[in-house]
């Protein structure tokens, strides 16, 4: 069988180990834009803050790929696809590619809002080592001390608590009455923003940019509410976009994202789509948990393995975000419970916020700020639990 793969993160890479896995004398042929080989893009805000060197972003070398007879084509842009044919078409290369089986995993890229000035320097997004690399070449070039932060979601809170140990004055604007309102709920969220402003960062909820100042180079934003700040530096995470341009060329079914059915296919039975590119019942998801779970059923049903269909992925995120561990699994409580019972442990002089939501004695959602062990809550989720032993494991 001949397999190609489009895109080397997270989702195409873990295609491709599965893959070999199942057959040992499968062809395998990734393609990549990218000139590096799969690299965690979690640790970007630490190799601009000069804490990681670009050796230890890369989860796995060139060697790994050859290990494994996975041919990796870094540097390389699949141009077009011909579904009819089962071919690809490399840019700057006539020779077409055949296909058995393809795999799309594009990923996303950064949403960016051009604020009238598109070409204002100074003004970045960070998805890529590419963008790290310019971010740090402006810092130091124009030796950058005021920096806005447009997003408070995960990646903008972490690389704005990075920019920080630069000794730069980090601002962050969300325009959401409190940060991360995906994951937490108003109240952890407070204690959040009250964290990261005792690490020296400003938080600018409720509000809007409606204009960036400067007209060669930012000098600043003006507020939707008038107000206008300086800042010599502006780092747009507002989230992300599906890429699904040479799917949509290729005239497989897409909305804002490409359309799967439950084992990953696209409208082409021979092309499957996985990771951040993929829409499924309406959503995008666009986390890493997903992307895995995505890859690992549309392997097994490629090879005829019968796989469980895929039902979406239940929310879950686990990182240290600000040099606070926090777990954020299923959906975050509500102001209005019903029929949920809310159970909590708090401690708000060490920024510690327990919360579990339960429906019908099962987990429904938890949010884990602070020291503590997190499995038991991942392992239960959507599952019936004794309330008795709840109450010790959010207490430990």
């Amino acid at each position: 069988m001949k397999i190609i793969i489009i895109g080397n993160g997270i989702a195409g890479q873990t295609v491709a180990d599965l893959a070999r896995k199942q057959d040992p004398n499968a062809l395998i042929d990734i393609y990549s834009k990218e000139l590096y080989p799969y690299y965690s893009r979690i640790f970007l805000p630490q190799y601009i803050a000069n804490e990681k060197s670009l050796d230890n972003l890369i989860v796995r070398n060139e060697k790994w790929f050859e290990e494994k007879n996975i041919n990796l084509h870094l540097g390389i842009e699949v141009e077009t696809i011909f579904p009819q044919k089962k071919q690809i078409k490399l840019k700057n290369q006539q020779e077409l590619e055949k296909y058995d089986k393809l795999f799309i995993a594009t990923g996303s890229n950064a949403r960016f809002l051009p604020f009238d000035n598109p070409s204002v320097e100074g003004m970045f997004t960070l998805r890529n080592i590419k963008d790290a690399d310019e971010i740090k070449r402006f810092i130091e070039k124009n030796r950058v001390k005021d920096v806005l932060i447009i997003g408070g979601g995960l990646l903008g809170i972490e690389l704005g608590y990075h920019l920080r140990e630069l000794n730069l004055n980090v601002s962050i604007c969300e325009i959401s009455n409190y940060l991360l309102p995906r994951q937490l709920d108003e109240g952890t969220s407070k204690l959040l923003q009250k964290y990261l402003e005792s690490k020296g960062i400003n938080i600018i909820c409720g509000q809007s940019v409606s204009e960036v100042l400067g007209k060669d180079q930012v000098e600043g934003i003006r507020l939707k509410s008038g107000k206008s700040i300086k800042f010599q530096m502006i780092l747009q995470q507002m989230g992300i976009i599906p890429e699904i341009s040479i799917a949509k060329n290729a005239g497989l079914d897409t909305e804002r994202g490409i359309l799967v059915n439950e084992y990953l296919q696209t409208s082409d039975p021979d092309i499957l789509a996985v990771g951040d590119c993929v829409q499924f019942n309406g959503l995008i998801w666009g986390i890493i948990p997903a992307s895995i779970e995505q890859s690992k059923i549309a392997v097994q049903y490629v090879f005829g393995q019968n796989p469980e269909p895929y039902l979406g992925t239940f929310w879950n995120t686990r990182l240290k975000i600000a040099g606070l561990k926090l777990s954020c699994f299923g959906e975050p409580p509500t102001d209005q419970l019903g029929e949920e019972q809310l159970l909590e442990n708090i401690d708000e002089d060490s920024f510690i916020c327990r919360k579990v939501t339960l429906e019908n004695n099962k987990i429904k959602g938890a949010i884990l700020m602070g020291p503590g062990k997190d499995s038991f809550f991942l392992n239960n989720l959507g599952k019936e639990v004794d309330k008795e032993e709840l109450k010790r494991k959010i207490n430990e």
